[in-house]
């Protein structure tokens, strides 16, 4: 087994004011800062029209999923440094290697369609962001193919919690029906991650029935308590994480 990766609850929650307001802007739910007001009431601006209900439907619909491509990023960008990217050399077993290179087809194709839809819906995607993975890879040289598999164990089940948390809040059923649709690939992904390290002999724990993974029973957002070790097969319903709790675990990733 690789070394456990983990971080203290300072390091997760360190800048968190700072994590927040940077993962909020990228989404676009941080708000532009408003127009200073001048002295005299004649220059004052007119105030905003109030949107009617289906307007405020379609911006919390666009809100929804320019938080999901920024979560699709965060998935494409971490496979794709393993496959073709600067990790690429960290991994051994063809297998492994295989693995990385599906995942960061599928979740590019996940942020292509994320991206053609926010469009479509004449909102503006969110940007992409950068990335810094050095507080969960605090020293790149003993990344391995066992290291590679376990970080990803514990980011799949963040990306289907995520979307889980979202599902009730989107008003347009057709957004409903593609957020499902990539869920479903997002949990078949945790599945496939915990074969493989069944098999690799590296799942310690492959009768652990869980909801919360990549938790443990604590059921907290640090991650010195994430737990990659939990049965393969389709395990309790999952459940969903809220917008705050999806921050507190990827917003400290987030740089800009």
């Amino acid at each position: 087994m690789p070394e456990k990766v983990e971080m203290t609850n300072a390091e997760i929650s360190g800048g968190q004011a700072t994590s927040r307001r940077k993962f909020m802007g990228y989404i676009g739910l941080a708000g532009a800062g408003t127009a200073l007001v001048a002295c005299s009431p004649k220059d004052r601006p007119t105030p905003p029209t109030e949107l009617t209900p289906a307007e405020k439907a379609a911006k919390q619909d666009l809100e929804i999923l320019n938080y999901a491509l920024v979560l699709e990023y965060l998935e494409a960008d971490f496979y794709r440094r393993f496959d073709t990217g600067d990790l690429k050399g960290t991994l051994s077993d063809a297998r492994v290697k295989e693995f990385a290179k599906e995942l960061a087809v599928q979740e590019q194709a996940h942020v292509d369609v994320l991206i053609a839809t926010i469009k479509s819906l004449g909102g503006i995607p969110a940007a992409l962001p950068k990335f810094d993975y050095s507080s969960l890879i605090p020293d790149p040289s003993k990344l391995n193919d066992a290291f590679f598999l376990q970080l990803a164990v514990t980011f799949e089940p963040v990306g289907t919690r995520a979307y889980l948390g979202q599902a009730a809040r989107l008003t347009n059923p057709a957004l409903l029906a593609a957020a499902a649709s990539i869920l479903a690939v997002e949990a078949n992904h945790v599945s496939a991650i915990q074969e493989l390290r069944t098999n690799r002999g590296e799942n310690t724990k492959p009768t652990r029935m869980t909801d919360i993974a990549p938790q443990t029973d604590l059921n907290n957002t640090a991650a010195s308590s994430f737990d990659p070790n939990f049965s393969p097969t389709p395990t309790l319903l999952w459940k969903p994480l809220t917008m705050k709790q999806t921050l507190e675990i990827v917003g400290p990733l987030i740089v800009k």
